[in-house]
């Protein structure tokens, strides 16, 4: 393809896939850890056993809600992949299409392929401007959904980020 490197959508839903393996192992061993938890406390008094336990119980909460947050990138990630590689197998069929009308994509553009693509006929120019124009207007529309989908990936990133930030400085206190 003439555009530039758009995604990988391969990329992007192993991603997502390694994403959902570490919250289910967060969730996994948050509950050993409740499971821990339980086990040690009835013979266990005393105010560090109480200061432990609160800290104990606040890292479990909080594993439940980092887990939470990796699964909705994860889900977040794998949309932005399928819909990436919608975009991508689309492109390709506008670049193919252009090819057969003797155009081609340059910069998002649609221009007319250099050399003698056809016979000079005022009926064939027409017809081949009508046909650059609505592949153009395909390709808008294109270019405008991978800015939109990235535009989401983002702000879903940036959410996720704020609250692994969040949760990491509250365990911190």
């Amino acid at each position: 393809m003439s555009h530039p490197l758009i995604g990988d959508a391969a990329s992007l839903s192993a991603l997502a896939a390694t994403l959902r393996r570490a919250a289910l192992q967060l969730r996994a061993d948050a509950e050993r850890l409740e499971a821990a938890l339980e086990d040690a406390s009835p013979g266990w008094t005393g105010p560090t056993a109480t200061s432990t336990r609160r800290r104990t119980a606040a890292v479990g909460a909080s594993l439940e809600t980092v887990a939470a947050s990796l699964d909705a990138c994860a889900g977040s990630l794998q949309r932005a992949a399928t819909d990436l590689s919608g975009c991508t197998a689309d492109l390709r069929a506008i670049e193919e299409q252009a090819v057969a009308a003797g155009f081609e994509v340059r910069d998002g553009r649609l221009v007319r392929t250099w050399g003698i693509t056809g016979v000079a006929d005022h009926g064939a120019e027409v017809d081949g401007d009508r046909v650059r124009e609505a592949l153009q207007e395909r390709l808008h529309l294109l270019v405008s959904a991978l800015g939109r989908l990235r535009a989401r990936l983002a702000a879903d990133c940036e959410q996720a980020t704020a609250l692994l930030g969040e949760t990491s400085a509250a365990l911190r206190r």
